[in-house]
């Protein structure tokens, strides 16, 4: 089982991701300084490293260069995080050895990719070049292909001995068999396809209003309310909102009770929840966190902070919805193939289903049409049997004529008929009847 040695500074942060690492299998070690990281490699010996750059004392960058510098620490593989996405903070953390950076607030899925590929080898190695005036004896090897404009990962069409050039920092040459590198993803303002909804709730007017006044600059609509109660009747309204920033330190109604009754109800459990407090303490923060908020933010605020745990909150949201329109999706084909059973489907009930672009939609749309021919084939086979019923009826009227008719009793009544009628023509001087 591979162990990694998460070194970040902030308790929370280094809590909480070590709980979701070892809840996919991994096994967790933890360093809160560059120096405490430095003494547990020498006796833990990770098979990689999640390195924060902005540590106290002896930084991420140093801690890295540090690592990179003793030949038994050398080979293990180092993940940087940083608060700042810009490109210098990037090419400083591969200057140092870092093979990956991963900007926060960390998007698990994208780290555990990058996880997995260092682990297994197939991730793009940082090897750090000398800087050197010496020539280059050799014809220089043009790179074959340059994967990102902002990034210095070059795959190189041949693996031979890489000399730097002047002024250069990091040559990057990607293993055998060659796989796509991932890119570390740009900083970028937040800038929303439809305008968010996020409802503030500080009981501090200053505080609210500074707030608000930041979200609405970022492209956000925003509402307030002035304590916990005040919020929930907001959110038992008509409006609908995306995300909610909860302060804990409320009057009557804090923020501990407002997040348990939002977590409580089926209807509003969906609504994401960033808890907003002064508290300085780890047992507020995971409390909140335990009971369901998706994330906290200290204050006072910082506008970086803000945009970005709010721009990851609001991504969530957007997958999990995602994710529930799709079981909602797949609910109504279950429920369509339990009434087409019963003889009870009706069509309509795919239409919404059926429109998607994905497989389900296909899957809906092919249901559609054989569930159409069923019902053809259901009607045919109706009108079908109709038919028979009135052929066998008819048969049956046959067969029961003739069973009186072919009866000896019933051809002496014949006969004694036309007795009569001759009889009657006799009488009444009728002498041309057609029998």
């Amino acid at each position: 089982m591979p162990r990694i040695l998460i070194v970040e500074d902030n308790e929370v942060n280094r809590v909480m991701l070590g709980r979701r690492l070892e809840q996919r299998g991994y096994q967790i070690s933890q360093a809160e300084t560059g120096e405490a990281c430095l003494e547990l490699v020498v006796t833990e010996r990770p098979d990689l490293i999640i390195m924060d750059l902005g540590l106290p004392g002896i930084d991420g960058w140093e801690t890295t260069r540090r690592l990179k510098a003793d030949p038994e620490t050398q080979p293990i593989p180092v993940i940087a995080l940083s608060a700042h996405a810009h490109s210098s903070d990037r090419e400083r953390a591969m200057e140092a050895g870092c093979i990956e950076f991963e900007p926060k607030p960390v998007q698990l899925p994208v780290l555990l990719q990058k996880i997995e590929a260092a682990l297994s080898n197939t991730s793009v190695a940082a090897v750090p070049v000398a800087v050197t005036q010496q020539k280059v004896e050799s014809k220089p090897v043009a790179p074959a292909k340059v994967e990102n404009a902002d990034s210095i990962c070059v795959e190189l069409s041949v693996s031979p001995p890489v000399i730097a050039s002047p002024g250069s920092i990091t040559a990057v040459v990607r293993n055998t068999p060659r796989t796509p590198a991932i890119a570390p993803p740009e900083a970028k303002e937040i800038v929303p396809v439809e305008r968010k909804h996020i409802l503030v709730v500080e009981d501090n007017d200053p505080n609210r209003v500074m707030l608000c006044r930041r979200l609405q600059r970022q492209g956000f609509v925003t509402s307030e309310a002035r304590d916990g109660r005040e919020a929930l009747e907001l959110v038992r309204g008509p409006q609908k909102f995306d995300l909610m920033l909860l302060d804990i330190m409320m009057p009557e109604v804090d923020g501990y009770q407002v997040l348990a009754e939002l977590k409580g109800s089926p209807d509003l459990k969906a609504l994401p929840v960033i808890m907003i407090s002064a508290i300085d303490e780890m047992a507020s923060i995971v409390r909140c966190i335990e009971m369901g908020a998706e994330d906290y933010l200290p204050k006072p605020y910082d506008p970086v902070l803000l945009q970005a745990r709010v721009n990851a909150s609001l991504d969530k949201r957007r997958i999990r919805d995602k994710e529930m329109d799709f079981f909602r999706a797949v609910a109504a084909v279950t429920d369509a193939a339990a009434a087409l059973e019963d003889g009870k489907f009706d069509p309509s009930t795919l239409i919404a289903v059926s429109a998607r672009v994905d497989e389900l939609g296909r899957l809906a749309r092919v249901f559609q049409k054989m569930a159409e021919n069923v019902k053809v084939r259901e009607q045919t086979l109706r009108q079908e049997v109709e038919r028979l019923k009135v052929e066998i009826d008819e048969s049956r009227k046959s067969e029961q004529v003739a069973e009186i008719t072919e009866t000896s009793y019933f051809q002496q009544l014949q006969v004694k008929a036309a007795d009569l009628r001759r009889r009657y023509r006799r009488g009444s001087g009728i002498t041309a009847i057609t029998e």
